[in-house]
């Protein structure tokens, strides 16, 4: 088992630069501490993927997760972190590159001298300075390699080495490797050729239990494309936004970093603005637009965030990649089905598509088009290959119809109103309230037949009444909202939309209730829908016996 040290030691200078300002990520220390370090120290582990959208904060969380690892010199497991630079380089030169940062990395535990780690030594300056017998064999290979030109060899010496290493010292390594994405396309070969299949080195080494691999990008696509052709290699992982109480942490700690006023109310506010966000959070508290330092009053909020949504640093990262991705792809269409999209609201199909929009397009035609935006990170898969989403992100949606909604619609948002309007939509808004209203009516022993539509003569008694649980349904996890534990247990999906509770609502919840009845069958479960349902979905739920309770006047 995993013990947190007293004290962390910053020996990898985290490019978060204030190490106060790191706030959460408890689920992910959790599996990354827990689990997975159990089966890391017992042979087991699995080489991870973590896969999120740019300025997640998943340099920062492999960055922590090093320096704790670093701290703790009894356990055996030794961190090597290492980015792969979007800078164009020769295999000779990435070779050198990635062994110097191991060994230094390597003497950094080993001597627990932080400066190997913080003032790394380049390839040429370890002559001489290594005195592992395999490192020094490793070295002296990887420099005959390039004397006589075999860049392969030196990759092979390079690559091989924290696993080899692992083996002969029974440690273990941990190798982190950040924007994995961009091994197949900045290494070149000796004839000037970009080595696109670089990460097939790993088809092997990923699956060496000693030094297992942790991955990441900030190019979602680009990386899950690597990860799906080291087949079954990687195990993947979302990163996402903060929740909620970790996203409000984060607001207090930037608040006080940066000498701006807030209360409870602005929390609030921002949170419902940022929905736990790293990046609009510190872009927000951060702004040289913060001129007034106070963000109690409401209109200050506004006038910064419209500062940054249309020219500050949340613009620069949103704006200028989807220009740049119009630029490099046929655009025909594309705007306007993305505008579609965030219209919706939820998950499209190709024909809907061609059909709502007029398009004139073959479906394969389309096809292809919807796959070059999933490939530039700007629209999703839906619930299956054939339907497509977009991102319920307020503040990407306002970037992208500031840039082009003019164009399409002859009609340009009204930024600070819209923003206005999210902020006021208070947690208990947002779904909450609904789950407080149900909670409301089930604390207290009550009859089924009395709560539910269809219910039946059962008396439960609540012990504990779980919100927004997280748990493992078959290989995902999934938020529940309510789970009741008592005489018996039941599990609650609660919808305050403006639409009415669908089909694929009930595909969903029948699809985790018959994967929990196979092994816990004596499980109930119900749903609530402040807007009701559509009769297929009402008629589907009730067939599969989940209960439909009855508005809070029933």
């Amino acid at each position: 088992m995993f013990t947190m040290p007293e004290k962390i030691i910053y020996a990898l200078p985290e490019q978060i630069g204030n190490t106060e300002l790191f706030v959460g990520r408890k689920m992910e220390f959790d599996y990354y501490l827990g689990d997975w370090y159990y089966y890391l120290i017992n042979n087991m582990a699995q080489s991870q993927a973590i896969v999120a959208r740019r300025k997640k904060g998943k340099t920062a969380f492999l960055q922590r997760l090093f320096n704790i690892l670093w701290s703790c010199p009894d356990t055996g497991v030794i961190p090597f972190y290492f980015s792969v630079r979007e800078v164009k380089t020769t295999l000779a030169e990435f070779s050198k590159s990635f062994f110097a940062t191991f060994v230094n990395h390597y003497f950094a535990y080993r001597k627990r001298n932080p400066e190997w780690a913080a003032f790394p030594k380049a390839f040429a300056a370890l002559r001489g300075k290594i005195e592992d017998k395999h490192l020094k064999e490793t070295y002296e290979v990887i420099e005959e390699s390039e004397r006589i030109n075999n860049w392969g060899q030196m990759w092979e010496a390079a690559s091989r080495a924290p696993f080899g290493i692992a083996v002969v010292q029974n440690v273990k390594i941990v190798q982190i490797f950040d924007e994995f994405q961009n091994i197949n396309e900045y290494v070149y070969n000796y004839r000037g050729e970009k080595i696109d299949s670089l990460s097939g080195t790993y088809l092997d080494l990923a699956e060496k239990r000693e030094a297992p691999l942790i991955i990441s990008g900030s190019e979602v696509h680009g990386l899950l494309e690597i990860v799906r052709r080291l087949t079954a290699r990687f195990k993947e992982r979302t990163l996402g936004n903060l929740p909620e109480e970790e996203a409000k942490e984060a607001i207090r700690r930037y608040a006080k970093a940066s000498r701006t006023k807030i209360n409870e109310q602005a929390e609030e506010k921002i949170w419902n603005l940022t929905q736990g966000d790293p990046l609009y959070i510190r872009a927000l508290m951060q702004s040289e637009h913060n001129d007034t330092k106070d963000y109690t009053n409401e209109d200050n909020i506004i006038a910064t965030y419209t500062r940054e949504i249309t020219q500050g640093e949340i613009y620069g990262t949103w704006a200028e990649y989807i220009v740049k991705v119009f630029l490099e792809v046929n655009e025909r269409n594309a705007k306007r089905i993305m505008l579609y999209l965030f219209q919706t609201g939820e998950e499209r199909t190709r024909a809907q598509m061609i059909k709502d929009l007029n398009l004139d397009m073959t479906d394969l035609e389309l096809q292809m088009k919807l796959l070059q935006l999933i490939k530039a990170d700007l629209i999703s898969f839906g619930s299956t290959a054939f339907r497509y989403v977009i991102a319920q992100d307020k503040t990407y949606e306002l970037v992208f119809r500031r840039l082009f909604q003019d164009e399409i619609d002859h009609f340009i948002p009204d930024i600070r109103k819209e923003l206005r309007q999210e902020m006021g939509r208070t947690s208990y808004e947002k779904g909450k309230f609904r789950e407080y209203l149900v909670r409301e009516r089930i604390k207290k022993p009550f009859n089924l037949k009395d709560l539910a539509e269809n219910g039946i003569d059962l008396t439960i008694k609540p012990k504990t009444i779980l919100e927004r649980e997280t748990v493992k349904v078959g290989l995902r996890d999934r938020e529940i909202d309510l789970i009741v534990k008592g005489s018996v247990e039941l599990w609650i999906d609660v919808k305050d939309t403006k639409g009415k509770y669908g089909k694929r609502d009930a595909d969903r919840w029948i699809e985790i209730k018959n994967t929990i009845n196979e092994i816990s069958p004596k499980t109930l479960f119900a749903t609530y829908s402040q807007n009701g349902y559509t009769t297929s979905a009402k008629e589907l739920l009730v067939s599969s016996g989940i209960y439909v309770l009855k508005g809070e006047e029933g």
